[in-house]
């Protein structure tokens, strides 16, 4: 017991401890890159993609309801390459079967497992719980509101969304965060 009172000591377990933190966390953040998707419980309608395409850095895109058509999710990475181009930015779009009460929570974690960062946005449609969310990054929050960002979400998804229509809802919206970033970054 009297090695634990020694300060060297005392400060080598503090580096062991912290080292040992950094090490979990860096593992917690790559396992967390490729989350299991969500299985569909309905058949695949035509034009739409038999297999959920793998999660990877290249595509912000997570189908894991599978109602996006394939052109759908084409579009909305090529949107989403351009608004890298452009202003550095990217809108996530996630679609799932998640049918909690705390969708805002689902949308924090799966922004955090895009990797996404202050100045980008995420949308993720809740097929199940008929539900939808648009997350905003803290960075912008103060230029597009909580509120903004609800009027958005409602003025351009709301009734696609309601008729079933998820490929006009979510390119409506991003549609029209594409344009708004246009005119943040003019």
């Amino acid at each position: 017991m009297k090695l634990l009172k020694k300060q060297g000591v005392a400060w080598f377990l503090t580096i062991v401890m912290i080292a040992a933190a950094i090490g979990i966390g860096y593992n917690k953040a790559h396992a967390s890159r490729t989350p299991e998707p969500d299985l569909p419980s309905q058949t695949i309608p035509p034009g739409y993609s038999e297999t959920i395409p793998p999660v990877s850095t290249d595509s912000f895109v997570w189908d894991n309801a599978r109602v996006l058509s394939d052109r759908t999710v084409r579009a909305l990475d090529e949107r989403n390459d351009r608004l890298w181009n452009n202003y550095s930015v990217t809108v996530g779009v996630v679609t799932c079967d998640y049918g909690g009460d705390d969708l805002y929570g689902y949308a924090l974690q799966c922004a955090e497992d895009m990797g996404l960062g202050g100045y980008d946005m995420i949308v993720v449609l809740d097929i199940r719980g008929d539900n939808y969310w648009l997350l905003q990054g803290d960075d912008i929050r103060e230029y597009f509101s909580d509120k903004t960002a609800s009027d958005y979400a409602y003025d351009y998804m709301e009734e696609p969304f309601a008729w079933g229509d998820y490929d006009s809802a979510v390119l409506q919206l991003t549609e029209m965060l594409e344009a708004w970033y246009g005119v943040y970054y003019f």
